[in-house]
């Protein structure tokens, strides 16, 4: 037995046995003792004659607490050993502990930074065939995250921190997969520099609106313009919103970027009603950190009131599940936009948890049908009742009903032979530029517009 391998012997044993009914085998409860023995292998590794590169791989089994209680301990434990004796048949690993009650950290050993992404999905692999328990096959996964190279036996606490960080991500994303440290280090350094690059953007004026039309069905007319935002980046091109909007959320600049937004929508439509082309309403989403903003709405009367924009021409569309945290404070926040003159439509609704006896208390003018709803109401039936009771709802309470998604003729057929009174989406028109809406929408060669 090399020195190597009786590190692993004596990482599985520093403990000693852990109790009976408690999953084997022993596990290093101590992460000094965990590090004391990576890093002798990782120092005996640099002094042999031809060094490897090595990494640190970590694993958890996902759902590992349903079989103990669901087959119990005993089958807990048979799995464990099993799932270290595959994983010590790999020849590229030099260590191999159990780290947690069903997590496991190895040390693997290979010629290049891409072969120990091979050896770290060999292990993985070793989770495809069944684990059989009385006669009865049962299927495990694991998340597992692997750490960057380590040059020295210095690097080892800061590779399994890089590897427990990449199993995070793992578990976070959805489970049963690996992600290497350098994977969310990439992420990572990329979202600094997109977050820097967006902030500039916002105070540098360098985004742009383009608008989506609302079709009212009955007159076959554009009644409203929803403006979105749209970052055309200098080097990547057209960035999609759902890659910026998520972090923007994420590191607060959703806030200046709401207020940009709608100061840009007030200056255009103040522009096109000076001009004479156009007299539509515009839509404004206000995203949930907003609407949560305590000043949101003495901030947007301000914005409001300087671009000299008359406020019955806008309309804030707010998500359903902004409007139902802090009911009291909503229906104050409503009462005094509406007051001003501002429409308040609820987005995406359906999708949310709203309260029939709290909707009816809000002074809104428009419910926007989720477009998960309309996507299959030609061939899902519960869709399309869903769909028609939102309808029936949104008369029922003198609102408009705007079915959103709307991409196919048949979509559109089925929505005719309801009362739904507007549509929106792919099949009218996508979002585009201020100089597209202008040459298609203007005041001077509007018609009905005819779908079929």
């Amino acid at each position: 037995m090399t020195a190597i391998r009786r590190l692993f012997h004596l990482a599985a044993s520093l403990t000693g046995q852990a109790p009976r009914g408690r999953n084997m085998p022993s596990r290093i409860s101590n992460r000094r003792q965990l590090l004391d023995a990576f890093e002798r292998a990782v120092q005996h590794n640099l002094h042999t004659s031809s060094p490897t590169l090595l990494a640190l791989l970590v694993l958890d089994i996902d759902r590992f607490r349903q079989v103990n209680f669901s087959l119990g301990y005993a089958a807990g434990d048979r799995f464990l050993q099993e799932i270290a004796a595959r994983l010590q048949t790999s020849a590229t690993n030099l260590v191999l502990a159990r780290s947690g009650d069903d997590e496991f950290a190895l040390l693997l050993q290979s010629d290049s930074p891409e072969a120990l992404q091979v050896s770290a999905e060999h292990c993985r692999q070793q989770f495809t065939a069944p684990f059989v328990w009385n006669g009865q096959p049962y299927y495990l996964n694991a998340s597992m995250g692997l750490s960057e190279p380590i040059s020295s036996a210095s690097m080892t606490e800061a590779a399994l921190i890089q590897a427990e960080q990449a199993l995070l991500a793992a578990k976070h994303s959805g489970k049963n997969k690996l992600v290497p440290f350098e994977d969310i280090h990439r992420h990572r350094s990329n979202q600094l520099i997109m977050e820097a690059e967006l902030r500039g953007a916002i105070e540098h004026n360098e985004l742009m609106l383009y608008y989506q039309p609302r079709l009212e069905l009955s007159s076959g007319r554009i009644v409203c313009l929803e403006a979105l935002v749209r970052w055309k980046h200098p080097v990547l091109g057209m960035i999609p919103p759902s890659d910026f909007i998520p972090l923007a959320e994420e590191t607060g600049l959703i806030l200046p970027l709401g207020e940009w937004v709608l100061r840009e929508a007030c200056l255009q439509r103040a522009k096109w009603h000076e001009s004479g082309l156009l007299d539509y309403q515009v839509a404004v989403n206000v995203s949930p950190c907003q609407f949560q903003d305590e000043h949101f709405a003495d901030k947007a009367i301000h914005i409001i009131d300087r671009s000299g924009v008359d406020p019955s021409f806008l309309e804030f569309e707010i998500t359903e599940s902004s409007i139902m945290k802090n009911m009291e404070k909503t229906i104050a926040v409503l009462e005094k936009l509406t007051q001003k003159g501002i429409s308040i439509s609820i987005d995406d609704f359906g999708i949310g948890y709203s309260s029939l006896s709290y909707l009816k208390q809000f002074p809104i003018h428009c419910l926007k049908i989720d477009r998960s709803f309309v996507q299959n109401i030609q061939t899902n039936q519960s869709d399309l009742a869903i769909t028609n009771a939102i309808i029936n709802l949104g008369h029922a309470l003198n609102l408009q009903v705007v079915a959103e998604g709307v991409e196919e003729v048949s979509q559109l057929d089925i929505l005719r032979e309801t009362t739904c009174t507007t549509i929106q989406g792919y099949l009218l028109s996508p979002p585009i530029s201020v100089a597209e809406i202008e040459h298609t929408y203007s005041a001077h060669n509007a018609q009905p517009v005819m779908i079929s």
